[in-house]
């Protein structure tokens, strides 16, 4: 290694520790920390007015939603109400009259006994054939 080259890296290795050395903190002086004081206090009750605000705004919110629910539910009720009375009114007719009735009953009587008469010919007619 060259001389000027080692030389250099020794003053460069002593002085490195002095450019590391930490500062003392500043401390402000007495009327700034008065002015900073005065600012925080201020700052504070700014902040206390903005809360008690938008608790005031989310509450009358809240009121303005709880009162346009009561008002709907109120109108489902009455729509209900005019719904049951007009269910009350209607006569419910039947799904089937008197002679519809009698006819659909003498047609399941017929396929009923049309189907016991197939199911119990059947076996007979195999035997006849067999014989």
């Amino acid at each position: 290694m060259r001389q000027s080259s080692l030389s250099l890296l020794l003053v460069l290795g002593l002085a490195t520790p002095s450019l590391q050395a930490e500062e003392a903190p500043i401390e402000p002086p007495a009327e700034r920390q008065v002015e900073l004081e005065h600012r925080l206090s201020e700052n504070q009750q700014q902040r206390e007015a903005i809360r008690e605000n938008l608790d005031a705004a989310a509450s009358a919110a809240g009121q303005a939603q709880l009162l346009r629910l009561r008002q709907e539910n109120q109108r489902l009720r009455l729509q209900l109400e005019q719904e049951q009375e007009q269910a009350q009114t209607q006569v419910q007719l039947p799904l089937l009259n008197d002679q519809q009735q009698w006819f659909a009953v003498g047609g399941g009587v017929g396929v009923l006994g049309f189907l016991l008469g197939v199911l119990t010919t059947r076996g007979r007619r195999r035997r006849q054939w067999l014989n």
